[in-house]
C-alpha cells in the first residue's frame, strides 16, 4: 500500500473522482446510490480496524 502514502491529499482526491467518475459510468442512480453507501460503509469499517488495532498496541 505504499502507492497511496506517497499521494498527497490533493491527488488522493483527485483519484477518488476519477475513480467514481470512471465506475459510476451506465450505472442508474440507485446503482450509485448503492455502491457509494457500500464504499462510505468499507471505509467506516476499515477506520474502525485501524483505531481497534492501534488502541490494541498502545495497551500491550
Amino acid at each position: 500500500m505504499n502507492f497511496f502514502n506517497n499521494l498527497s491529499g490533493a491527488e488522493l482526491i483527485t483519484l477518488a473522482t476519477i475513480l467514481a467518475i470512471y465506475i459510476s459510468q451506465g450505472l442508474s442512480p440507485d446503482e450509485v446510490d448503492t455502491l457509494g453507501n457500500f464504499f462510505s460503509a468499507l471505509g467506516a469499517n476499515l477506520s474502525t480496524i485501524a483505531t481497534s488495532e492501534a488502541n490494541t498496541a498502545i495497551f500491550q
